[in-house]
């Protein structure tokens, strides 16, 4: 699958890049990365559309907005991902590294993962994914537990569960390389590969499958729409955990949330990113 993607300079990144994101979190960019003069959005081809950057004509000329258009094959996009993907570090919890960094010594984290990052999204640099592994470590109890990490990616999150105690992992996501992706990840981390991974969305949920955690780093669109679906293969009693979108969604989230029976035990924060613990009554 093919990319767009946009190069969109702005005269104050620190100022202009996460309004930018805001506003084009709307449309179903995949991912998003700061440069040294703004943020670069990427998004697969076949769901770009030329009057999505209209939105960003309400900001004030002062934004300094300037956008470029560049088209990035699949062999292309992971290259350029690759050649800049750093370690990423979660105080003394977590360090995800790629195979060609040194490996972190013996330990100095509780957890390591070395991911390689064929993904743009899900590698952990990305503040949701981060605040996520941060979560679930503080809020979720994962042994035995059967978990799906849906919008898998790199697999981070669902590795993460698996070395945490996760029984079974179900990992879903609309990138036959992401899923292959994340095959690989937890065969280069010594674990056992989910037992079920699979290309596509909410309708390629098993029909029979229940989850006692289920994983959802997605954006705020999806999860809208996806939720109720969500609920329905959760058990009484099980936890959901949502990010991808930022605080001003949260009221919208909740309102589906309330709605299917889903009560919010937690909210954090980071760097404008949500990431809420829900639980089924």
């Amino acid at each position: 699958m093919d990319y767009i993607g946009l190069n969109i300079r702005n005269s104050n990144p620190e100022t202009w890049n996460d309004i930018i994101v805001a506003l084009l979190s709307e449309f179903p960019f995949e991912s998003f990365e700061d440069t040294d003069n703004g943020v670069s959005a990427y998004i697969p081809i076949d769901d770009f559309e030329s009057d999505m950057t209209k939105v960003l004509d309400q900001l004030p000329d002062e934004a300094g907005i300037g956008i470029e258009q560049v088209v990035h094959p699949r062999k292309n996009w992971n290259a350029e991902w690759e050649s800049s993907f750093q370690p990423v570090i979660i105080d003394s919890l977590c360090c995800i590294y790629a195979p060609f960094h040194d490996a972190p010594k013996d330990g100095d984290f509780t957890y390591t993962m070395c991911i390689m990052p064929r993904m743009a999204f899900g590698t952990g640099h990305h503040s949701t994914t981060r605040q996520m592994i941060a979560s679930m470590n503080e809020a979720l109890d994962f042994v035995g537990e059967s978990v799906l990490d849906m919008g898998c990616g790199t697999g981070v999150l669902g590795l993460f569960a698996r070395m945490k105690g996760a029984k079974t992992i179900h990992a879903i996501d609309v990138d036959a390389w992401a899923v292959e992706n994340t095959i690989e990840n937890f065969e280069a981390n010594k674990q056992q590969p989910p037992e079920y991974a699979v290309c596509g969305d909410k309708h390629n949920l098993q029909p029979n499958s229940s989850f006692g955690i289920i994983l959802a780093n997605i954006n705020r669109n999806v999860l809208l729409e996806d939720i109720p679906t969500y609920v329905k293969h959760l058990k009484r009693g099980g936890h959901l955990m949502l990010s991808g979108f930022y605080e001003e969604d949260v009221p919208s989230i909740l309102e589906v949330c309330d709605a299917t029976g889903l009560a919010l035990r937690k909210q954090w924060k980071h760097n404008e990113w949500m990431v809420l613990h829900l639980q089924l009554q």
